[in-house]
């Protein structure tokens, strides 16, 4: 009876948490308004509906979070860092997200398990998840985005020495190009377009897209405007250098993947092993973080096992 009450409250609370992705679902960013101004979207209709039905439940929620866990620099942060990673969600609501699935999972784990230390360590992964989602979303998005740099580089060099204006020049790399490339550069150019000053959208282009590529092209464009020269021909020879880099960082990268695999293997492999010991024979292994000799062994592991990593990285990691 106990599990079957167990199981009807995760359900519930599983479907109140799907519910409100729904919701998110359909939420804009603020970030987002831009698009309003551009005809393809034709969104007007949808932002009234929006403003007539008012607010969901995951918005309302997150209301509750903002002067609670979530401070407003950390807010920020988070915010900076989902929008890099063009993640339709705020701060507050990917709070919300985490506390409702992180508490029904860890509730569900205890139920079944009936072990608060299983339960504290998926409460635990859980939480920590969306920030490596992020992570992982932002890394690929800067991955897509430097595949598609010399592409759109030459087509704005080849639109420079056509006769075509810098703003003009945005406007053909937006349209030629696909995602992500194409939608940053269509936030360049609605910025630019809306009156914003042209040094300005570039930052806030850097901002967006943490990419080392962009930062040297965007530099070259910044000092072309103080100091003058042929722009077409500057963006050629930047595109010839990023190609190289491009290429260097792929051999490197193929070379040390056997380093980082290592690394990633033998850093896991003894909290994998304890875990495993921990759910086949609990009493052996919990005189670890009962006894002062065995804290002081798990104080140690966790030093080597950080050390270890962080030597492995500084070997396999090259600067380029």
């Amino acid at each position: 009876m106990i599990v079957i009450t167990t199981l009807l409250t995760f359900l519930c609370l599983w479907a109140l948490f799907g519910a409100m992705l729904v919701s998110v679902s359909k939420q804009e960013r603020a970030a987002d308004k831009l698009k309003y101004y551009d005809e393809e979207y034709q969104l007007r209709e949808k932002y009234d509906y929006n403003k007539k039905s008012g607010q969901g439940p995951l918005k309302k929620l997150s209301h509750l979070l903002c002067s609670a866990p979530l401070g407003k620099k950390q807010a920020k942060r988070l915010e900076t860092e989902l929008v890099k990673a063009d993640m339709l969600i705020t701060a507050e609501e990917l709070m919300v997200v985490k506390i409702l699935s992180s508490s029904a999972l860890a509730f569900l784990t205890f139920s079944i398990f009936k072990d608060l230390i299983i339960s504290l360590v998926v409460f635990v992964c859980i939480w920590n998840l969306p920030r490596i989602i992020i992570a992982k979303r932002k890394k690929d998005r800067i991955k897509q985005f430097d595949g598609q740099l010399n592409e759109g580089i030459t087509i704005v060099s080849n639109s420079l020495k056509s006769g075509y204006s810098f703003l003009q020049a945005v406007m053909v790399v937006a349209e030629e190009t696909r995602d992500p490339f194409s939608k940053e550069f269509k936030k360049l150019l609605k910025e630019m377009s809306l009156g914003i000053a042209e040094e300005d959208a570039l930052r806030n282009l850097v901002m967006r897209v943490e990419s080392e590529d962009l930062k040297l092209v965007i530099n070259a464009i910044l000092i072309q405007k103080d100091i003058g020269g042929n722009l077409a021909e500057i963006l050629e020879n930047i595109s010839e250098t990023i190609r190289e880099r491009q290429k260097i960082k792929n051999e490197l990268k193929t070379l040390t993947a056997q380093g980082r695999l290592s690394g990633i293997i033998v850093a896991l492999l003894p909290v994998a092993l304890a875990g495993v010991i921990y759910l086949l024979n609990k009493d052996y292994i919990v005189l670890l973080f009962t006894h002062p000799v065995g804290l002081g062994m798990i104080f140690t592991a966790i030093l080597s096992e950080m050390m270890g990593f962080i030597m492995i990285k500084k070997i396999v990691t090259i600067d380029t």
